[in-house]
């Protein structure tokens, strides 16, 4: 059967490469973006794929989008919530604005996205749902506590959401792509810095940040593990995705939380 997917997020970086590689495999897909008008020439094409304005953070925006999918698809089968932002900067000096939009697109409106779309795959009496998180939703990264917030909140939002749409027959999983390859960096909302008292770090974890990005692995990685679970019968309840991604989540489970942190805070040039 062709699955008729539904991905926020899809006009670059992950959500791009997921939805070109689920169209190559055949889905019909129709992917969001904050605006269609603005797209370049890089934006995913594809025959089996239809792109769409959508806010995630306007409920009128996201009732309208999901609407369009329906009209275009007849139905969605699977949603992939992957839009979100990131940031770098001191949380102390964090306009509290950056704080709380970071929260608003990563979290709640995922939430309003899922909302939307649950009562389409209920009529239809099954469903997936794919929640895009990271392996900083799973272990504190310097320098990203905001994006780290929204994506533990997600988390655990997950871990009890499904048990409860598990009762009308639709399965929510979680993904957490670690460092992938794509434009995040200069798609950063970035903190401007005043005080001296981490200026020096910041800037040698910033460098490292894009160090990191520049040598993973390609956002196909993700692609490929989201096709894996769309086809599984009973899928699991979280997936590590891309170059390390499986040890790194293993590695969270048995060692102690001060030796993460030291790892963590060595990694980044803290230690």
């Amino acid at each position: 059967m062709q699955k008729r997917i539904f991905i926020t997020g899809a006009s670059r970086g992950i959500g791009a490469a997921i939805a070109g590689y689920l169209a190559d495999q055949g889905c019909r897909v129709v992917g969001t973006t904050r605006d269609v008008s603005k797209l370049g020439d890089d934006a995913p094409k594809h025959q089996n794929l239809t792109l769409i304005s959508m806010d995630v953070t306007d409920t009128t925006s996201i009732g309208k989008a999901v609407a369009a999918a329906q009209k275009e698809m007849g139905g969605v089968d699977v949603l992939i919530n992957n839009a979100g932002i990131s940031h770098l900067g001191p949380f102390e000096e964090m306009p509290d604005e950056q704080g709380r939009a970071i929260m608003e697109t990563n979290f709640f409106g995922l939430i309003d996205v899922i909302k939307a779309v649950v009562p389409v795959m209920r009529e239809a009496g099954t469903g997936l749902i794919l929640n895009i998180s990271s392996l900083g939703g799973r272990v504190g990264v310097p320098f990203q506590s905001y994006y780290v917030a929204s994506k533990f909140a997600l988390e655990g939002w997950s871990e009890a959401a499904r048990m409860e749409l598990e009762t009308q027959g639709i399965d929510l999983v979680i993904v957490e792509p670690g460092d992938i390859k794509t434009d995040i960096t200069s798609h950063h909302l970035l903190c401007e810095i005043d005080s001296p008292n981490y200026m020096e770090i910041y800037e040698n974890t910033c460098r490292i940040v894009r160090g990191n990005v520049a040598h993973a692995g390609p956002p196909e990685d993700v692609a490929k593990v989201i096709y894996k679970i769309i086809r599984k019968k009973r899928p699991g309840v979280r997936y590590p995705a891309g170059k390390g991604a499986k040890m790194l989540s293993f590695l969270l489970t048995v060692v102690p939380d001060r030796l993460v942190e030291r790892l963590v805070k060595k990694s980044y040039g803290l230690a």
